[in-house]
């Protein structure tokens, strides 16, 4: 099972496995419990600990929340481990916040994960991907219920990998997918091409940084919604499994973290797994791997961008239609753009159209060749910008 160099060094000065009781590992840690740091104490986030999950079989996994599924959980059970599996549980919202206050009954099983670990998600066209530790693989399961799982090693991912996510609209490198490496401590952004069975390919990597010593054994990757308190850049946060902390950092090139800008943002957790950004509220969660397997929500963020409950619709000054639409759509500008941009994103926050405009009051495009669902056209005009939502059936 996975190794935490270095990560209780008033314990040992040799190896710790990740396999040991919570008992010896919370032995390690004086006075254990999550706290969350001073400066963002005072930016107003709070933390609350979810407690643990029924029937969720131990040690968590990391977890997901699908945005057209906004009351189910989607999270690992007995990770790391050939038996491992994927479970869903219904989510409990406070009726005004809407933010998750617990669980609405026992976990279920959804579907075999072996050796599942901090990574999994869902993309917007059903495909399945989570990271499988220690044979350094991404497991997919694909629309259809095919099972596939790739090594990473041959496209430059060193053994063996812990979590993933995809760059979110707006933040470098947006679209692509970033994985880390919880032996090396490494982040890498791997290109990747999708074809119409689901099926993830790969190529090698394009850049890495390592966020060594200070987000050791990365189990948990999320982009922090723009415009949330003490984030006055674009930021990620990471999932530390090794330090036993939540550490944040600002994005650089390809969705990568700028190692010289890391804060810590909790400290004193055991087993620090996944991280994921609440599509409702834009509260940031992860699970534990071991420390009595919690669910732990730190509020106080902004909500995501991907989600666009209130797009700033006039700002650019364009309307769209037919929405709801079949495909073939048309733009209409309140004025010609000049030296503009019409970008599409879907739920996820994914780029997956985008085309440069100059002195155009219309511009068309079809979207026939894309999964049904809820998209996001956002156009810029000189300096202003907007969103509108556009359903396509």
């Amino acid at each position: 099972m996975k190794t935490l160099i270095h990560l209780f060094a008033k314990c040992s000065s040799v190896l710790v496995k990740k396999s040991l009781p919570a008992l010896v590992l919370l032995a390690c840690l004086p006075g254990y419990s999550q706290t969350l740091t001073d400066d963002f104490v005072a930016a107003g986030y709070t933390l609350t600990n979810l407690g643990s999950v029924e029937q969720l079989p131990s040690q968590y996994g990391g977890l997901t929340i699908r945005p057209d599924q906004p009351n189910t959980l989607y999270i690992g059970g007995s990770a790391n481990n050939s038996g491992g599996s994927l479970y869903t549980v219904g989510l409990i919202r406070d009726p005004e916040t809407k933010q998750i206050t617990g669980f609405d009954g026992s976990a279920v099983l959804y579907l075999a994960a072996p050796n599942n670990d901090g990574g999994i998600l869902f993309d917007q066209y059903g495909t399945l991907l989570f990271t499988r530790y220690s044979m350094n693989e991404l497991g997919q399961v694909l629309p259809d219920n095919t099972y596939i799982s790739n090594s990473l090693t041959e496209f430059g991912v060193t053994p063996s990998v812990g979590a993933l996510a995809f760059v979110p609209a707006g933040y470098p490198g947006a679209g692509g997918l970033v994985f880390s490496s919880y032996n090396a401590g490494i982040m890498y952004n791997v290109p990747y091409t999708r074809e119409a069975s689901g099926q993830y390919f790969f190529s090698t990597k394009v850049a890495e940084v390592s966020v060594l010593p200070d987000a050791a054994g990365p189990e948990g990757i999320a982009y922090i919604p723009a415009g949330s308190a003490a984030f006055p850049n674009l930021s990620m946060v990471i999932s530390s499994y090794g330090n036993g902390t939540v550490v944040v950092f600002e994005v650089g090139e390809y969705g990568l973290p700028v190692p010289s800008t890391v804060r810590q943002m909790v400290t004193g957790l055991t087993g620090a797994e996944g991280a994921l950004i609440d599509p409702v509220t834009g509260d940031f969660l992860f699970s534990t791997f071991g420390g009595d397997n919690k669910v732990i929500r730190i509020s106080g963020f902004e909500k995501p961008a991907s989600v666009f409950d209130s797009p700033a619709e006039n700002h650019a000054g364009f309307s769209i239609f037919p929405n709801p639409t079949e495909g073939f759509v048309k733009l209409d500008f309140v004025k010609p753009v000049s030296g503009g941009m019409v970008s599409v994103f879907n739920t996820y926050g994914a780029k997956v159209m985008e085309q440069e405009l100059s002195n155009e009051s219309q511009y068309e495009f079809d979207l026939s060749s894309f999964p049904a669902g809820i998209y996001f056209v956002r156009a810029e005009n000189g300096n202003s910008s907007g969103y509108r939502k556009l359903i396509h059936k």
